[in-house]
């Protein structure tokens, strides 16, 4: 993962990750990497992403979501060639979901996740950055995390849930092209607990009145299996 200075207007980095989806045998795979013991994401499985960097266009003052996803999708198809040896077009990236981090969170990155099942190259892992490279399926990652043996952050977890409902990459684009692009601005209100917009607690007033009707859309991480919960459309 690189490193870059691009900051959005509310003063967070942006960065950007790449979901490249296959069908195997067994139903559907995607592209996933196990970062080094050390720095970010130390020994968690993510796809490959990191920061915008300044010759993705990050000198460029980003105040509109078009200029956010021109300089992503560029910083998304660099960080896949420099990580996995891999390489894909731009045009091919399909804008899937935009996940913001938690308000005390350090540092702040808005990281842009894209779709792509259209890609081309040999896999040459960057040792530096990269401890394994593997085509894996959402539901096995997914069960390995649930035994302790596999490490994933929160955006990872509800994307892999979200994959593995889905089942196929045609169903996946399908999805993308059909459902309204979202945002997910991430709240940690309880200990063990994020939510996202939607949920009756995700903006609470200064009297600790909750904004909407009771309603639900969080992930419950208090013990394993974690818990996606969304009840509201």
């Amino acid at each position: 993962m690189t490193t870059g200075a691009d900051m959005t207007r509310d003063g967070m980095r942006l960065a950007a990750t790449v979901l490249l989806l296959r069908d195997g045998r067994d139903g559907l795979e995607t592209l996933m990497m196990r970062r080094p013991k050390r720095g970010s994401f130390a020994d968690a499985w993510v796809w490959p992403g990191g920061a915008v960097e300044a010759s993705d266009g990050g000198a460029v003052n980003h105040e509109h979501p078009a200029a956010e996803r021109q300089v992503t999708s560029a910083a998304a198809v660099r960080e896949l060639r420099e990580e996995t040896g891999l390489r894909v077009e731009a045009s091919a990236l399909h804008p899937y979901a935009l996940w913001s981090p938690p308000q005390h969170s350090m540092p702040k990155f808005r990281t842009w996740f894209y779709i792509a099942t259209e890609y081309c190259g040999t896999p040459r892992p960057q040792l530096s950055e990269v401890a394994e490279l593997a085509w894996v399926r959402p539901d096995e990652m997914l069960a390995a995390h649930e035994r302790a043996e596999r490490t994933l952050i929160v955006p990872t977890w509800v994307t892999l849930w979200q994959l593995m409902q889905l089942g196929n990459s045609e169903a996946v684009l399908t999805h993308v092209a059909n459902t309204p692009f979202e945002h997910y601005e991430t709240r940690q209100i309880a200990e063990q607990r994020c939510y996202w917009f939607g949920d009756s607690q995700w903006q609470i007033d200064e009297l600790g009145t909750a904004s909407r009707p009771a309603a639900r859309h969080r992930l419950e991480t208090g013990e394993r299996p974690w818990r996606y919960i969304r009840d509201f459309e």
